[in-house]
């Protein structure tokens, strides 16, 4: 057995697809009357049915193949490298090289890039055409062979890879021609095909929004787009879940949950941004650094404030023609009353007012001189629980994730108790998943302290601070402690304190109280809920 068979049999053995070039054809063939550029090459933006001069001029306009004639013509055809070619349809078609064909073709028949043509008919005029007539080029035994040696190329390791867009391209390609995931994930094993995959779809999610700026409709779908920038929001979960954007890591699929509308308004703002530069991979370096929290926040109430009028939009009566214009020389009951008005004072003087002149108006009260350097105003507290650093386990419960998604989009000065409520019970349904992921009943635990078989949150901070001890996980038992109000801190983020936020009747919450609630609970959530 030679060589190549052993190394066949070996990667055989061990179950993994292997790329065997040894067997495909080398064949020499005329550039001209022989070979056929690619349609379906992602580095091109025309359709399946253009001409080939169509295609030669993509390459040529976005593709630099007039810097591959240069080169050609100035110390020749590099053939460390051979073109490869499937036979598609009858014909022979170039799947990896197609730069090289095309800068072949241009050098036989300069009239087949006619934006470049004189350039090209100067630069090959000492060149001996005749000599780069034919070329070898190595026969690919079917597509797929084909594709995997491409993505071995192009999005593994051996070489410079494609942009980000195109490396995503690349596998939307075959899933548009029917490939599944599942299929394109086991076919290359040394690709990471789930990223790609996952990115093209957040991508077509974006390109698939009806932008009110023109502009921004064709920013989105240039092939140099910066989808890294892109990257640095949807690779967080915080943004997904603020996008609501559904993203299954393991199967490689991407949903949008919110509605259209909502989602065209956010994606406005993002890819306006990063047009003009307001963010991008700098900015957008650390989901912990004061201007991503703060890019969130934004993105936050940008949604929120869409969805409020997205729900009273429906209910919106239009007022009586009577009452929406007013007669002249009166005041419609739909605008706000004048400034004579909201004082108190009649349009019409008295006729006593009327035979006294008006007095003078004072004179303006001196002030003091306005200092050069005025202190910096305070910067205004965040209107959300920053709850990036939190990551949840895929097996916990539906729930735990849906009381997360609420939490991220609160704004908690407007709605306070709300968010402690909701708090609240976040701690006791984490701890009590927590628990369930552990294998141990808490019912049973709840029974022994009370003699019931309810399970409350003192029951669950009870059962977690035995567990913390056990596990010697000792830095989190005052945390416990604290929040179960056995005198260690402040009365704020206690059982006792969210216990009267919830049944107390006179008892209200603040802002700053649900921040101190997150604050020291936080860690504590992030230990039970993580991965």
């Amino acid at each position: 057995m030679d060589d190549r068979n052993v190394n066949r049999v070996a990667a055989r053995q061990l179950g993994e697809p292997m790329i065997d070039m040894s067997a495909w054809k080398d064949i020499s063939v005329d550039v001209l009357d022989d070979l056929h550029l690619d349609p379906r090459n992602v580095r091109i933006e025309v359709k399946d049915t253009s001409p080939e001069s169509d295609i030669i001029n993509d390459l040529f306009r976005n593709e630099k193949a007039l810097t591959l004639v240069e080169s050609i013509c100035k110390i020749g055809l590099l053939t460390h490298e051979v073109p490869i070619a499937i036979k598609r349809d009858g014909k022979l078609v170039v799947v990896e090289g197609n730069r090289r064909v095309a800068a072949l073709k241009a050098i036989q028949n300069p009239y087949l890039a006619p934006e470049h043509q004189a350039r090209i008919t100067k630069i090959t005029q000492s060149v001996n055409r005749e000599a780069l007539r034919k070329i070898t080029v190595k026969v690919a035994p079917s597509e797929d062979d084909a594709n995997q040696l491409i993505a071995a190329i192009h999005t593994g390791t051996q070489r410079l890879g494609w942009s980000p867009a195109r490396q995503a391209a690349f596998f939307q390609a075959q899933i548009d021609a029917g490939k599944s995931p599942e299929y394109l994930i086991s076919h290359y094993p040394t690709v990471e095909v789930k990223k790609f995959i996952i990115r093209s779809q957040i991508l077509n999610l974006f390109r698939g929004v009806h932008y009110e700026d023109l502009e921004l409709r064709d920013y989105i779908k240039l092939r140099n787009f910066p989808v890294s920038v892109l990257a640095r929001l949807y690779d967080y979960e915080g943004f997904l879940v603020v996008a609501k954007i559904r993203v299954d890591e393991q199967k490689a699929t991407v949903r949008l949950e919110s509605s259209q509308g909502q989602f065209n308004k956010l994606a406005e703002k993002i890819i306006g941004d990063i047009k003009t530069k307001h963010i991008n991979t700098r900015t957008l370096n650390s989901t912990k650094s004061e201007f991503y929290i703060g890019y969130m926040n934004d993105l936050r109430d940008l949604i929120n404030d869409y969805s409020e009028k997205e729900a009273i939009a429906p209910r919106t009566i239009s007022a009586p023609a009577h009452v929406q214009k007013a007669a002249p020389g009166t005041t419609s009951s739909s605008q706000p009353p004048s400034s004579s008005s909201q004082q108190g004072t009649s349009s019409t003087a008295s006729p006593t007012q009327q035979g006294k002149a008006s007095p003078a108006p004072a004179s303006p009260a001196k002030t003091s001189p306005t200092p050069s350097t005025t202190p910096e105003k305070p910067k205004p507290s965040p209107n959300y629980l920053n709850l990036g650093q939190v990551k949840i386990d895929p097996s916990h419960p539906a729930a735990i994730h849906k009381i997360y998604a609420e939490l991220a989009m609160i704004n908690i000065k407007k709605y306070p108790n709300a968010t402690l409520d909701l708090l609240r019970t976040f701690l006791e349904k984490s701890t009590k998943a927590y628990a369930e992921k552990l294998k141990v009943d808490l019912k049973q635990h709840a029974g022994q302290q009370s003699g019931s078989g309810f399970v409350q949150l003192s029951h669950c901070l009870t059962w977690l601070e035995e567990h913390l001890k056990n596990t010697k996980q000792t830095a989190f038992i005052q945390v416990i402690k604290k929040i179960r109000g056995n005198k260690v801190g402040t009365y704020t983020p206690t059982v006792d304190h969210m216990n009267a936020i919830n049944h107390n009747h006179h008892v209200f919450a603040t802002a700053d109280e649900v921040r101190d609630c997150w604050d020291g609970m936080e860690g504590l959530i992030r230990v039970m809920l993580k991965p």
